[in-house]
């Protein structure tokens, strides 16, 4: 299938979805107001380019979010846990338990918008990463198939699959670009060939990649190294 392609929107086309989702409009004085997801102050963005947008999700405990959009494909994963509420606009909130550290949602946000807001009712920091997919790489070529077997999305836009290397252990990433994001903290390299990356990973540290040709990636820590990849198609 071909790739969907989708620059960062204005903030008029924001309005104009909103109407077509009978959504109001946001209002700088409403305490209910509705923010594109970079202006909610807990949903950090560190890092974009015309592919990607990487969020960090930081809630602690008792924090209400505003009232947010979401307009493109995310891939969601967890890194510190707690119970929430999460409530789309227009219907009632939703008591979810805490999901594991570590587990991956995809989010079809580009066929199917929404606006929300969530709230961290637990003990503990509730944090998630949010890779949202803009615009494809181009170059993806299905017959490679994924070099892992731990494969969690697979669609038209990302491939994503789950990393868990011993130390020592290596595996290659494909090609032609993709976000690798760590769940705990661990060593590693990467290596595309021209040259060698060094990688001191902590919860929710991420990489950037993009190459024509396969990545090696190998755990030089002593200890077991577990991340997430994102491959944008």
């Amino acid at each position: 299938m071909p790739n969907r392609e989708n620059a960062p929107l204005p903030r008029a086309t924001i309005a104009l979805l909103l109407t077509a989702l009978q959504l109001p409009h946001w209002n700088a004085n409403a305490g209910d107001s509705i923010v594109p997801i970079e202006e909610e102050p807990r949903h950090r963005l560190k890092f974009e380019n015309p592919h990607v947008r990487f969020f960090d999700v930081q809630l602690p405990p008792g924090y209400e979010s505003k009232w947010h959009t979401h307009l493109h494909d995310g891939v969601f994963i967890v890194i510190s846990t707690s119970e929430t509420l999460a409530q789309d606009y227009g219907a009632d909130a939703v008591k979810r338990p805490p999901r594991p550290v570590g587990n991956v949602l995809f989010a079809d946000y580009t066929r199917r918008p929404k606006a929300h807001r969530v709230t961290n009712i637990g003990n503990g920091e509730y944090r998630v990463v949010d890779t949202e997919i803009h615009r494809g790489c181009g170059g993806y070529k299905a017959a490679m198939g994924p070099t892992s077997d731990r494969v969690l999305v697979d669609n038209d836009r990302v491939l994503v699959t789950r990393v868990l290397l011993a130390p020592g252990e290596s595996l290659l990433l494909q090609p032609p670009c993709g976000m690798l994001v760590a769940v705990d903290t661990g060593s590693a390299t990467l290596n595309a060939g021209g040259g060698e990356a060094r990688l001191e990973l902590q919860p929710a540290s991420f990489q950037w990649r993009q190459s024509g040709t396969p990545v090696t990636l190998t755990n030089t820590g002593t200890t077991p190294l577990h991340a997430i990849d994102v491959l944008v198609k």
